[in-house]
Parts: structure tokens; C-alpha cells; sequence
């Protein structure tokens, strides 16, 4: 199977996740296969992180969903938002900030122009927040109009102001990238799992958590993703799915 395009999500797939925010980055061990093969087909950061979080750190890609595909940008800076976000985000912002006993970091979401798209509730590095405050503040939220999204394996809450759908994003993706062939799509987790219904070649990232609800086909180890990359790229991005361990 030929790839015409690889789509990638950031944190835990390309990105280690046990890693503070501010030192986050690519492993060299990636990103060079990935600034190889970016130099053949498109390749795309489809993401929860916002575009001034995202785009210094994948600079070998050609457009940035972020977000979860809120808002699309090429390397052009060229930007389309996907859909309308309510205006109540920054009310959200307060009500946790306002609910908040335990210290917990929130990481503002912002579009290209600076609005606030969304933010995450993260605390990885801190104490967990009782279940009470995260089915009170979902349900605070979620009264205002906005997405609350999270899964109970999940160190943080993503909030958004308007409904994320990364398989939107994919499609707009090989839309605006004019892609017509097999696409790539390598993620980690549930928030992946439109994503990856919407590729040719859906393969799960591993990084130790579960993998029994997610809607790919192949799953890869992390500390094989960047030889699978230079395997890809040494291939001209022919791509053997029996060589592929199925998940």
C-alpha cells in the first residue's frame, strides 16, 4: 500500500506525555523521519493543543488541526475555523477557576487571533480532584454550552467551546491538502477514535495504557515509531499492513 499522506496527533504519539507542558517536544529520533517524509506528502498535527502551543514544535508539517479541529491552519497562516464557538468559554474559565481549592493548571486554548477556543483542566502533577469536582464542574460546564470531554484514565478535562471532531478535521485536512490517496493516521487514545475511522491506515500508538477501546486496526510500541517512520521513508511510503502488528 502506497501513503499519500501521515496524519499524527501530538501528546503520547509523537510527544512523550510524562513530560511538563513547557518541555514538550519531538524526539529527534522522530522528527527527522518525519522532516524526510514531509518533503514527499503532506503531513499533519491533528491536536487538543492550540496553534501557538503546536506549530513551533512540528515545524516538518503543512497544516495544524488544533484544538481537536476547531481550527485549521496551513503553513501558508492561512486559518479556517471549522465551526462557530460560543462565547461562553471565558465564563467556564471562571467558574472552575472559581470552584479550584487544589491549585490545578489550566492550560488556556486560543485560536489564531487570539480567542479562546477552550481550555484543559490538567492534573498530572498534582492530586487527582475529588469525582465530585469533576461531575459538578462537567456539570457546570456543560450547562453553559460548552464540550466537556474526559475519560476516567485521563490525567486532565478538556473543555471546548464548540463540539471537537478530529475526524472532521482529518477530512478537511485532505481536503485543503488536496489529498486523494491512503492516509496515515497515528494517535493514542479515544479522542482519537473519529480520526481514525476517517483513515486508510489507523495505528495506535503504545505507550502502556489501554487499548481495548480503541477504533484502529494496528497498534506500534513508541520506542518503534521512529524506525517504523525511517522504514516508511527508506520505502518510498510503501507500507506492508502484514508487517503491521494487529491490535
Amino acid at each position: 500500500m502506497k501513503i499519500s499522506a501521515i496524519f499524527s496527533d501530538y501528546d503520547g504519539t509523537l510527544a512523550p506525555e510524562d513530560v511538563s507542558v513547557e518541555s514538550s517536544s519531538v524526539p529527534k529520533e522522530i522528527e527527522e523521519p518525519l522532516r524526510r517524509l514531509g518533503s514527499s506528502v503532506p503531513v499533519a498535527i491533528v491536536t487538543s493543543k492550540d496553534y501557538g502551543f503546536i506549530r513551533p514544535r512540528t515545524g516538518f508539517a503543512r497544516a495544524w488541526a488544533c484544538v481537536s479541529g476547531l481550527e485549521i491552519t496551513l503553513r501558508d497562516g492561512r486559518a479556517f475555523p471549522a465551526t462557530r464557538v460560543s462565547g461562553r468559554v471565558q465564563d467556564g474559565l471562571k467558574c472552575v477557576k472559581r470552584r479550584d481549592e487544589l491549585g490545578l493548571t489550566i492550560e488556556l486554548k486560543r485560536g489564531m487571533t487570539g480567542e479562546l477556543l477552550g481550555f484543559a483542566i490538567d492534573w498530572s502533577r498534582a492530586s487527582p480532584p475529588p469525582g465530585q469536582f469533576i461531575k459538578t464542574t462537567t456539570a457546570e460546564l456543560t450547562e453553559l454550552g460548552l464540550t466537556v470531554v474526559h475519560d476516567p484514565t485521563w490525567r486532565f478535562l478538556d473543555v471546548f467551546g464548540a463540539r471537537p471532531d478530529k475526524g472532521r478535521a482529518v477530512r478537511e485536512l485532505k481536503r485543503l491538502l488536496k489529498v486523494t490517496g491512503n492516509v496515515l493516521f497515528m494517535g493514542d487514545s479515544t479522542a482519537d477514535n473519529r480520526a481514525f475511522e476517517e483513515a486508510e491506515v489507523a495505528i495506535c500508538v503504545e505507550h502502556g495504557q489501554g487499548l481495548e477501546n480503541l477504533r484502529c486496526r494496528f497498534a506500534l510500541p513508541y520506542y518503534e515509531l521512529g524506525g517504523f517512520l525511517r522504514s516508511l521513508s527508506d520505502h518510498d511510503l510503501s507500507l506492508d499492513l502484514r508487517a503491521l502488528r494487529r491490535k
